[in-house]
């Protein structure tokens, strides 16, 4: 996990039983530390700036989408009439090329892993994330394409990528990096 990143309250609670729990019962992984998984993203790249319908400096997306998207506190969801608000994550495969804001691997991928980027090395046209988690590089490797959990279980703090300031698009910068559908702490009705 970086070290810009915020987890829920609950966070080894949920991550135990909707994340750990459903792949140990489908036998995606094993106690041994042994499995099949090459990446599994806890961030889902939801309201990325660089691709996708979700960005948040579009005035469609926020004029729309924005409100049905973004998770409401219990205070908000009583003053709405909805229910109170229900942790859900699904994992599903995502291809995305770049991210390490909360990265789980099983022993016998992180061993490999390591392994991968020391033979295939790092340099400013291919950094890390990018062999972590392109399909063609060590997902291709391990025969198991990348996943992510959604909505995203650990979020990005800030709505900026510190590493990309200097790259603006239509006067923002080019990696807006959140998910508005994080949930750190719902409250009590």
């Amino acid at each position: 996990m970086e070290e810009d990143a915020i987890v829920p309250v609950d966070f080894m609670t949920l991550l135990h039983e909707q994340v750990l729990g459903p792949l140990e019962k489908d036998g995606v992984i094993r106690a041994d530390g042994s499995g099949q998984i090459s990446v599994l993203s806890l961030y889902a790249y939801y309201n990325l700036c660089a691709k996708g319908p979700h960005k948040l400096e579009y005035p469609k997306y926020t004029k729309y989408q924005y409100q049905e998207d973004y998770a409401k506190t219990n205070a908000e969801r009583y003053s709405q009439n909805l229910p109170p608000y229900a942790s859900k994550y699904d994992i599903k495969e995502k291809d995305y090329k770049y991210g390490t804001v909360a990265m789980l691997y099983t022993r016998e991928s992180a061993v490999k892993l390591v392994a991968y980027l020391q033979r295939v090395g790092v340099n400013p046209i291919h950094n890390a994330d990018e062999f972590m988690n392109a399909p063609e590089y060590f997902p291709e490797v391990m025969g198991i394409p990348r996943k992510h959990v959604q909505p995203s279980l650990v979020n990005h703090i800030g709505f900026y990528s510190e590493r990309m300031s200097e790259f603006k698009e239509r006067g923002m910068f080019s990696q807006l990096n959140t998910d508005v559908r994080f949930m750190t702490d719902a409250g009590e009705l």
